[in-house]
């Protein structure tokens, strides 16, 4: 196990031993591994394609983020069906008008 910083793993790892997890939690964990890559993946096509001064290639860099997006979101469903907390907070915060933190009520401004 390595860790990073706070006691942070690197994504992949395990903090436990594999033997004392049952299939469904390494299933979450295999999906939350892959959606962690899927969401570096975006950052650097979206930086790629941002930098990139020939217009047919940026077209060809923008088709391939746009299918990582797509593996964003069926990874993300996947997990939301599987996890009912999950699910109860992207029903409660995802696709509201308005302010999305003021729906939390926080006390301090930022």
């Amino acid at each position: 196990m390595t860790q990073g910083h706070a006691g942070e793993l690197s994504a992949g790892e395990l903090s436990e031993p594999r033997e004392q997890l049952n299939a469904p939690l390494l299933d979450m964990h295999r999906a939350l591994t892959s959606l962690i890559d899927r969401l570096g993946t975006l950052d650097t096509s979206n930086q790629r394609i941002e930098a990139c001064t020939d217009p047919e290639l940026k077209l060809v860099m923008a088709s391939q983020r746009d299918t990582t997006r797509k593996h964003v979101a069926m990874l993300l469903e996947w997990m939301r069906r599987r996890d009912p907390k999950l699910d109860k907070e992207l029903r409660d915060v995802l696709f509201k008008a308005g302010p999305i933190a003021a729906q939390f009520h926080y006390d301090e401004k930022i």
